[in-house]
């Protein structure tokens, strides 16, 4: 998941994203013969490219740590206002629910008292009319106001009906305005989380010397160590939770993003990645996915159909999406934007091969903007490579 940040402590020789062999697909194909149009990178403001190009060319820890604070206090600046907004906007639709409410009483109220109204009457004669009222005019009277009550339980209940739609709409806004408040305040305290890290770790290497270095990537690595265990955790409980799924069909993979690899599947001489044993033999580090370079927000596309499973933030900060597939099979997708353009999925959501789930940030511990992409049976990684569709 960008471990190769550690290389440059190391003194391992990185390649720039652009420098590699494998290249990606050219993107996922599409899921119906209808035109579509081709994806679109979201807008990116010339500040976080001038703080994501600090990253990627961050030539020791300490700087690449102060790149990374900057940029994850910018985001949280943008997703604190967002949420103050939208917090705003919750208390205006709560405020015009409950006079919606008081509203939809008052009609229905009044709609009963017609349709009460019209039982009684239309149960009395004209005669019987003039026998309890000793007037031939109120009796006509009566009988008149009889045949209009039709027309106005009518209107009334036109209007009993439009504000129940009305009540209804604002209802469904107040549901979703509270899931993006939940949203955006995951994201804001894995945003806390990530610079209370980050901080620490400048403060370690502020003060200098062999030790601190050791120290502050400890740090950082116990973060990825636990940003793994969380994903075999997430994966094992949407394993349980799945049983039989109701989506099953043959998998068609796609490509989950447009790039270049800028690591392979496998095991690796960097010497921070974790253990894994793979098919029977024991590697002292090992890479479980490919990462894939692309541009800061250029869309993210589920590599085959399944149900969505998990969405939010690992330990070392970084957004992701975990997929359920037939077979036993989960994609995770990490490193996903989680401030401009969070992902636009929830749990349970079902999804086809390439249909959008987010796009391409810099949450998490990064060299740069890339996508962590990671297939997994259980506990056993899948080399993406031999199911995804060659260039």
């Amino acid at each position: 998941m960008g471990r190769a940040i550690f290389a440059l402590v190391l003194g391992v020789t990185l390649l720039p994203f652009g420098a590699t062999v494998a290249f990606a697909d050219e993107g996922p194909p599409k899921p119906s013969p209808s035109p579509t149009p081709p994806p679109v990178v979201v807008p990116v403001s010339p500040e976080q490219l001038a703080q994501a190009k600090a990253i990627a060319e961050a030539t020791s820890l300490l700087v690449r740590i102060d790149a990374e604070r900057d940029l994850a206090a910018a985001e949280r600046a943008f997703v604190a206002d967002r949420l103050d907004h939208l917090r705003a906007e919750y208390l205006q639709i709560v405020a015009r629910v409950a006079t919606l409410q008081v509203e939809a009483d008052r009609r229905q109220a009044e709609l009963d008292r017609l349709v009460q109204r019209e039982y009684r009457e239309s149960r009395k004669s004209p005669l019987e009319v003039l026998v309890s009222t000793g007037s031939i005019v109120s009796a006509l009277v009566a009988t008149d106001a009889i045949g209009s009550l039709a027309g106005a339980e009518h209107d009334a209940l036109v209007e009993v009906q439009r504000i129940q739609t009305e009540l209804q709409a604002q209802r469904a806004d107040l549901a979703a305005h509270e899931a993006d408040l939940a949203t955006l305040a995951d994201s804001l305290a894995a945003k806390d989380a990530f610079l209370a890290t980050l901080s620490k770790a400048a403060d370690r290497l502020a003060r200098g010397g062999t030790a601190a270095q050791v120290a502050a990537l400890k740090e950082l690595v116990d973060a990825e160590l636990a940003s793994g265990a969380k994903i075999d955790e997430l994966v094992a409980a949407a394993a349980a939770a799945a049983g039989a799924p109701a989506f099953q069909q043959a998998l068609a993979w796609v490509w989950p993003v447009r790039g270049i690899v800028s690591q392979g599947f496998g095991p690796t001489p960097l010497t921070l990645e974790p253990p894994r044993t793979y098919h029977g033999i024991p590697y002292p580090n090992f890479h479980d996915g490919l990462d894939i370079a692309a541009p800061l927000g250029s869309p993210v596309f589920a590599a085959a159909a399944g149900r969505v499973a998990f969405v939010g933030h690992l330990p070392d900060g970084a957004e992701v999406v975990l997929i359920a597939h037939d077979r036993g099979l989960f994609t995770l997708y990490a490193h996903l934007d989680d401030t401009h353009a969070p992902p636009r999925v929830k749990i349970g959501d079902p999804v086809r091969a390439g249909d959008p789930i987010g796009v391409v940030g810099l949450t998490g511990i990064t060299t740069g903007a890339h996508l962590h992409f990671v297939i997994r049976r259980g506990d056993e990684p899948i080399d993406p490579s031999s199911v995804l569709p060659r260039s």
